[in-house]
């Protein structure tokens, strides 16, 4: 098969799933009970959130958490490109991850976790708790629902992964943090010639 002959096949497959991804939404996702399930994931994590996050360090955390927002929707993505898992329902109609829960309820539980345990010992912990609750309470949930669909996936796999991601993202910010600091202290006081 030439190249061109292939890449038309891929469009017109392209322009079908398209097709019947908008009429699946229209009629199965739109207004469902998993769909309003889906909007309160998204919107009321936030609305916590602000009312317990620290306004006197409200920068750091949110960049924490954008950051790790950011990361857990490009690992969905991922994940979903390479046919590891589906969602059978989704809230808005153009993005195929779960995003009420990629830049919703996860990040907002990422940045309290990182709010209230600033310590590394601590944050580990508390971490790992909540991996094991996404992964072996929260995941079977979202499946029992039809929230979620594992094709080429185990729970096992996301614990670690929850972990590792959220001490990457902290241990990123706080090195950048320091760099900042000493650039900022050394900018006050330079040193003479």
């Amino acid at each position: 098969m030439s190249r061109e002959s292939l890449l038309r096949e891929m469009e017109d497959v392209h322009r079908k799933l398209t097709e019947l991804r908008q009429d699946y939404w229209l009629h199965y996702d739109l207004f469902s009970p998993q769909w309003w399930l889906l909007l309160a994931a998204f919107v009321l994590p936030w609305i916590v959130w602000w009312k317990l996050v620290d306004k006197a360090r409200l920068q750091n955390i949110l960049l924490f958490g954008v950051t790790i927002a950011f990361l857990i929707f490009m690992l969905d993505h991922i994940g979903f490109e390479l046919n590891l898992w589906i969602y059978p329902h989704k809230l808005f109609r153009f993005i195929p991850e779960l995003s009420s829960i990629d830049i919703g309820m996860l990040p907002v539980m990422h940045m309290l976790v990182y709010q209230y345990f600033p310590k590394w010992r601590s944050f580990l912990i508390a971490e790992t708790i909540m991996g094991a609750v996404f992964a072996f309470v929260l995941e079977p949930v979202s499946i029992w629902i039809d929230l979620y669909k594992m094709l080429n996936w185990h729970h096992f796999y996301s614990f670690p992964i929850y972990i590792a991601k959220s001490a990457l993202v902290k241990g990123a910010l706080e090195g950048l943090l320091r760099r900042g600091a000493r650039l900022s202290e050394s900018s006050r006081h330079p040193r003479p010639r």
